[in-house]
């Protein structure tokens, strides 16, 4: 459209808002003068308006309305103004009605059809794997690690060979590691940070978003923790066995890899029992030669995750609860637990979810949700089958290879539907009723309706 078709529509456009516009002091002025203006047109006078009491009202020689019709003119703009200002409340409730109409339907209602707005080609090898990473996906398997884009556009890729890649992820810094073998990839979202080789078989990875990498490593009856920069410079051994500490089940890194936790599977006085044990490689540990700074004694309780969610705050996932620490020094800050089993755990900054066999039979299971401070927010049935459960975005995530869930953190049913093509992931960046679908051989923008 040309330029000067524009502005007469949008001319006409600011003419039709300006309806809605309370006549000013200029514009009363304005009114005056045209009222005064019509009542001598063409130098003849106007016929006569009647006063209250039936007769006609005159004008002075001079020119200027007697005063009935002067309290006639400013009764028809009082009368004018209340027009406009009914209308416009009007104008505005009807407005706030639909938006909260559109709001309330949103909120509660359930979806279960879905349109693939746009599907890009996606041709990877079987066991091919995705991690969300800010606006980014990193994709990995067997032969290379890749950073790619919503639209699958390839920014960077790595290439390896090992035989089963585990990975860790926190903030845009991601670690490969081959399990049962010896090489270390780091990456983020600029490419290769580091890679290196450990002389023992590798259990378990974590890193840091500074690029620092625990790897816990098998050696016969020994278990080692060690502590790696990205290019894999020693920087802490830590040397466990069964008898002194016990079995690490689980370790994670805080964000700016100066913590560490670890969970350690042991038999104390006949009974098994799992230790949460925190170490700080700062300041805080300076003063331990093995840079303990605190511990907490689970009897009887297997503790097989551990997590944390800042640089302060840590979660140990029992299989009978959960408990969260806080502080430098990390204390139990708070504590659940459970009588049911724990099918699954899933989490976000804001929340830990759990979702147990229901025992009514009414549903297929019962989730309920926590906050970091041990109190329950949700408990809500489930009835869903998944293979894969993950919280992303405010979302619980639900999918097997032929269909998907969506709960929100209300405990509300957002979406379900079987799917057209067999899910690798799924995922949600905070897009309004949008989710992409990695399939086997696509990337599927879709659109719940």
């Amino acid at each position: 459209m040309k330029s000067y078709k524009w502005k007469e529509r949008f001319q006409n456009i600011k003419e039709r808002l300006d309806f809605f516009k309370i006549a000013d002091e200029e514009d009363l002025d304005d009114l005056a003068e045209f009222s005064e203006q019509s009542v001598y047109e063409d130098g003849r006078r106007n016929a006569p308006s009647r006063d209250s009491a039936g007769g006609y009202a005159r004008r002075s020689r001079n020119g200027s309305e007697s005063p009935q019709e002067e309290l006639a003119f400013e009764d028809l703009l009082v009368r004018n103004r209340k027009r406009r200002l009914a209308i416009r409340g009007v104008v505005t409730v009807l407005i706030l009605c639909v938006v909260a109409g559109f709001y309330l339907y949103n909120r509660e209602h359930t979806f279960d059809d879905y349109i693939i707005s746009k599907s890009i080609d996606n041709s990877m090898t079987s066991g091919t794997q995705y991690e969300a990473v800010g606006k980014y996906l990193y994709r990995y398997n067997s032969d290379g690690v890749s950073c790619v884009t919503k639209k699958n556009e390839v920014k960077w890729s790595v290439t390896y060979s090992m035989q089963a890649p585990i990975v860790d992820v926190c903030g845009t810094t991601m670690v490969i590691a081959e399990q049962q073998g010896t090489q270390v990839y780091v990456v983020n979202e600029d490419g290769l940070l580091g890679s290196f080789t450990c002389l023992l078989p590798i259990l378990k990875v974590r890193v840091s978003n500074q690029g620092v990498v625990a790897v816990v490593l098998q050696d016969d009856d020994v278990t080692w923790v060690r502590l790696y920069d990205a290019e894999g410079e020693s920087i802490v051994n830590d040397k466990t066995t069964i008898s002194d500490s016990g079995y690490p089940l689980d370790v994670d890194l805080s964000p700016n890899g100066e913590k560490m936790v670890v969970s350690y599977l042991g038999i104390l006085e006949g009974v098994m029992t799992s230790t949460v044990t925190f170490y700080d490689f700062g300041s805080e540990g300076d003063a331990s030669s093995d840079y303990i700074v605190s511990s907490e004694t689970f009897s009887g309780s297997i503790v097989p995750q551990v997590f944390f969610l800042d640089n302060t705050i840590a979660v140990a996932v029992a299989d009978d609860g959960f408990a969260v620490f806080k502080g430098n020094t990390p204390e139990k800050s708070a504590e659940v637990s459970f009588s049911d089993e724990i099918v699954s755990c899933f989490y976000d900054e804001d929340m830990v979810g759990f979702l147990f066999l229901d025992s009514t039979g009414e549903n297929d299971y019962r989730m309920e949700l926590y906050n970091y401070k041990g109190k329950r927010k949700v408990s809500v049935g489930v009835d869903a089958r998944f293979d894969e459960i993950k919280m992303e975005n405010g979302q619980i995530l639900m999918y097997t290879s032929s269909s998907c869930t969506v709960y929100t953190k209300n405990g509300k049913l957002r979406f379900t539907s079987a799917y057209e093509k067999e899910i690798v992931d799924i995922f949600y960046f905070s897009e309004y009723r949008r989710y992409l679908v990695i399939t086997s051989d696509s990337f599927d923008r879709i659109r719940i309706c």
